[in-house]
């Protein structure tokens, strides 16, 4: 009975990664949106292109860990 629960738990969390995934790239859409139509201050500029670096690299790693989970698979 454990040996079927655990693709189950992987297919919720794989889930759960490809919503986190997604959610995040949506808002990294709308941070740069928003820096090319609007007449922001630099410091909201900076601030803007800080959060989506480190969206960038929140992908990069969700991304990986993504790969990884499939390629555990049974």
């Amino acid at each position: 009975m454990a040996e079927k629960k655990q693709p189950e738990k992987r297919k919720k969390g794989a889930q759960s990664l490809e919503q986190q995934l997604e959610d995040t790239r949506e808002r990294m859409d709308e941070a740069q949106d928003r820096l090319e139509m609007s007449n922001l201050p630099e410091e909201e500029q900076r601030r803007i292109r800080a959060k989506n670096k480190h969206r960038e690299e929140m992908i990069a790693g969700l991304e990986s860990e993504l790969e990884d989970g499939y390629n555990q698979e049974p």
